[in-house]
């Protein structure tokens, strides 16, 4: 096997999921919400709604209280 090879068949395999993505990955999936709409409400540029707060409550085991509390 050559070294061009071996180049090839690392390009070729998956790339690990940054925390950061698979957390954001996983509340979408969750409430259904699209991943950028998951990054507004990281940003604080907006809300989820209250049944989506409930939802993500009741996911991550927390009140929605704590969940979205204002700092």
């Amino acid at each position: 096997m050559t070294l061009l090879d071996l180049y090839q068949q690392a390009k070729n395999q998956e790339r690990p999921v940054a925390p950061a993505t698979a957390f954001i990955r996983e509340v979408a999936q969750v409430t259904k919400k699209s991943e950028i709409a998951i990054r507004r409400w990281l940003s604080g540029e907006c809300e989820p709604d209250k049944l989506t707060k409930d939802v993500l409550a009741q996911h991550f085991n927390i009140t929605p209280e704590e969940l979205f509390r204002k700092k």
